[in-house]
């Protein structure tokens, strides 16, 4: 069988390392994402989809503090999921808790049995072509409710760039809040820049809604 250079990375690096950051920079980003979607109104009876959720950087709070069964965190990566739940979040509360996984590399959300209230996008458009968030963005419409908010973070650019072609889990891209804005209108989606949230290396944050 045939192991992706994503697949070799991980098991490289480490589950931490390989999503940009190893130990106290790790719990920061945890912490930084789950504080800021709690100002923002998550609450335990919620449902969050932690879209590209990786090794659990943001679920290893979002598990614990949600009701039983209403974090749905979806990745491309098996390894780093899987490592994420054995040597971070561990079984007791994997157990207790009752997450939902849905991972492939087609942004596909339909096996998720529940609808977000919210989506936290940590880390992902920035590293994606216009193309693939489009794409992500259409994928979290289908299954959204009326109500549902995204929160996603970019590399802000004050004019289009030449990002490279394809989509790239170790590689910067950068977007303009106009170029955000135009994904979310072609995914049914409308935008606002909510801008900085205090992120160490400068990642904005986007938000889409449907109201």
């Amino acid at each position: 069988m045939e192991v992706s250079d994503d697949a070799l990375g991980v098991r490289a690096l480490g589950h931490r390392s390989f999503v940009g950051g190893d130990g106290d920079y790790w719990q920061r980003i945890g912490l930084l994402q789950f504080e800021f979607m709690k100002s923002r109104g998550l609450r335990p009876e919620h449902v969050l989809l932690d879209f590209a959720c990786g090794s659990l950087r943001g679920g290893v709070h979002f598990v614990p503090y949600l009701e039983p069964g209403n974090y749905l965190g979806f990745d491309k990566s098996v390894d780093l999921v899987v490592m994420g739940v054995v040597n971070e979040l561990g079984h007791e509360a994997f157990v207790a808790r009752r997450p939902q996984f849905v991972l492939n590399g087609r942004f596909d959300l339909s096996e998720f049995t529940l609808q977000p209230d919210f989506v936290i996008a940590q880390s992902i458009f920035t590293h994606l072509n216009a193309a693939d968030i489009t794409r992500a963005l259409a994928a979290m419409r289908a299954i959204a409710k009326p109500t549902t908010q995204v929160f996603a973070t970019y590399f802000h650019a004050d004019a289009p760039v030449g990002n490279p072609s394809q989509s790239h889990s170790r590689v910067n891209f950068h977007y303009t809040a106009a170029e955000m804005e135009s994904f979310g209108r072609a995914s049914g989606w409308r935008f606002d820049d909510v801008g900085a949230w205090n992120h160490p290396r400068g990642q904005l944050m986007a938000r889409y809604h449907l109201g």
